[in-house]
């Protein structure tokens, strides 16, 4: 087991300058964003640092006491993955607010973005499920104040939306964790993970239908995500982004960390949990329903913004998916389109902000002829359409290639699934197209539309890496492989790195 105390400087880091930035703010509000992009630029290159250095699988120790007696931080593959895509979707978001963020609040809302990534991070690293729920609050609150953000009315409402839903969603998860700690006497994931067979069945059931069920909140998944169009409407189009490239992206992390890892079965083609119901059919089933009622709600939206929203519904449902094929191939395939979709849908919010604040609107018809008043924006955009479509060439086709394989390979009900699935995507391919078509197929004697250097940088660094993942899928498909391998083998991956004495009995 290697100890690596210096990762916690993911969380710390930016905790720490998210209350001094009061301080750098009585110097000047520009120096507060840029203290702002150097912590969350020190948190990418450490990330970035630990996954290719090779740093992982490690634990972060607190005070001596090694786990499960003391709690711990956990860096596998899965969480070195996501903490870096966390932190340079975070490090781009916080380049683009440099040039976004110039009325309001500039300190308080530095302030939330920092916790805000901090928070997310939190979410992926800990070994511990209390505190999970303390970083999912962290990143809850800070999420509702950034939604809040806009200065628009309708903020507010998508925020107020928020706030309701996801409370609700962590007092469920918070019983959930209650009647698993009567049961077993510890928090630590992975202890929980090697003992869950201890349970009283009936009660397992219980928790983990409350457990699943909280976290299926901030997982944008079906019936638990009534709050995703009006907050991602509402919000200013960099918290959009946030949103659905960042906060997804620890959320769906957590659902399959517990549903895997802490529920799951070790053994077998794929895996199952344990209890009187398979909570990964359940998700299946949800997951399912998210990407047809998502698909569906998009097409009918005339607001690109909305449209963009429930897209990222529909997205969360594809990867849920993925990942509850539970082989190797689907786990892969989910991780990769999750990487995949938090690149993209992040680099689509960013251009519909850049075009707001040019004085387009947000409907559909107000983007005919952009490619004559902005042929960057207008392709940038087509580039992030394409990857959502899994066209060749962009990212994500490898993704959603892999998903459909997978559960071909699986077979039995999952054809049902990937049926309802490919339907699905048509939807999508069709409103998406549409907007394509009127981008670059419209005459329009509109003005041309300048677009401003710092936000042009974060969008540009998005399409390239889009278009490269494309290319050389190798770039993230080998990282997700090992992700896959990790959550798809709890007792040794997981739980032989963090306890190995309880492997080893």
């Amino acid at each position: 087991m290697n100890i690596f105390n210096n990762a916690a400087l993911l969380i710390g880091v930016p905790l720490l300058f998210a209350f001094s930035i009061p301080l750098f703010g009585l110097i000047s509000k520009e120096l507060a964003k840029w203290v702002t992009l150097l912590t969350i630029g020190f948190n990418a290159t450490f990330s970035l640092y630990i996954l290719l250095a090779h740093k992982y699988p490690a634990i972060v120790v607190m005070g001596n006491w090694l786990p499960p007696f003391g709690e711990n931080l956990y860096i596998g593959p899965v969480a070195a993955l996501l903490v870096s895509v966390i932190s340079v979707i975070g490090l781009l978001i916080a380049i683009y607010n440099l040039w976004a963020i110039k009325r309001g609040d500039v300190i308080r809302f530095s302030i939330l973005f920092l916790m805000f990534t901090a928070g997310a991070s939190g979410m992926v690293l800990t070994g511990d499920i209390f505190n999970l729920f303390i970083f999912m609050e962290i990143t809850g609150i800070s999420s509702y104040a950034l939604a809040a953000f806009g200065p628009e009315r309708r903020a507010l409402g998508g925020s107020f939306k928020f706030l309701v839903v996801s409370s609700i969603g962590s007092t469920l998860y918070l019983m959930g964790v209650t009647l698993i700690y009567t049961q077993l006497g510890t928090l630590n994931i992975a202890e929980i993970a090697a003992r869950i067979n201890q349970t009283t069945p009936a009660l397992l059931t219980f928790a983990g239908i409350l457990i699943i069920s909280g976290l299926a909140v901030e997982a944008e998944l079906f019936p638990f995500n009534g709050w995703v169009p009006d907050t991602y409407t509402g919000a200013i189009n960099g918290v959009s982004a946030s949103l659905s490239g960042i906060a997804a992206v620890s959320a769906v992390y957590a659902l399959f960390r517990i549903a895997m890892t802490v529920f799951g079965r070790s053994g077998g083609a794929y895996v199952t949990t344990y209890g009187k119901i398979d909570f990964m059919t359940v998700i299946a089933i949800l997951a399912t329903a998210t990407v047809v009622i998502g698909e569906l709600s998009a097409l009918s939206q005339k607001n690109v913004k909305k449209m963009l929203a429930y897209s990222s519904m529909a997205q969360m449902g594809l990867i849920a998916v993925g990942l509850s094929i539970g082989n190797e191939l689907g786990v892969y395939g989910g991780i990769f389109q999750l990487i995949n979709h938090s690149i993209a849908k992040s680099m689509l919010f960013l251009i519909v902000g850049i075009l707001v604040a040019a004085g387009v609107g947000e409907n559909i018809d107000d983007f005919k002829g952009l490619w004559n008043r902005n042929p960057f924006l207008a392709l940038t955009f087509s580039v992030g359409a394409f990857s959502m479509l899994g066209f060749p060439l962009f990212g994500g086709f490898w993704s959603k290639f892999a998903i459909v394989a997978a559960s071909v390979q699986r077979g039995g009900w999952y054809d049902f699934v990937i049926g309802l699935v490919l339907f699905a995507s048509v939807v999508e391919a069709f409103y998406y197209l549409r907007i394509v078509a009127y981008m670059f197929m419209s005459d329009t004697k509109q003005a041309k539309i300048k677009t401003p250097l710092i936000p042009a940088i974060p969008i540009f660094i998005l399409a390239v890496s889009i278009v490269a993942i494309g290319v050389l899928p190798q770039l993230v498909g080998t990282f997700s492989a090992q992700a896959a391998g990790e959550f798809t083998h709890k007792m040794s991956g997981y739980v032989l790195n963090v306890i190995p004495t309880i492997v080893a009995h």
